[in-house]
């Protein structure tokens, strides 16, 4: 039984990453777009309180 729920564990865990890396991708572009238009990383917390 401990090597199929070891299976099943290692399988969840990859499909999370791949579900998971999209999203990943998505705030890097936002992170560098933010970047390239001079907004700091120390300003992002009170941009989106002001929100």
């Amino acid at each position: 039984m401990t090597p199929v729920l070891l299976i099943a564990r290692g399988c969840i865990i990859y499909w999370v990453n791949v579900w998971i890396a999209p999203v990943e991708c998505v705030f890097d572009a936002i992170e560098t777009e933010l970047a390239r238009r001079g907004v700091a990383p120390e300003d992002f917390d009170r941009l989106s309180q002001a929100a």
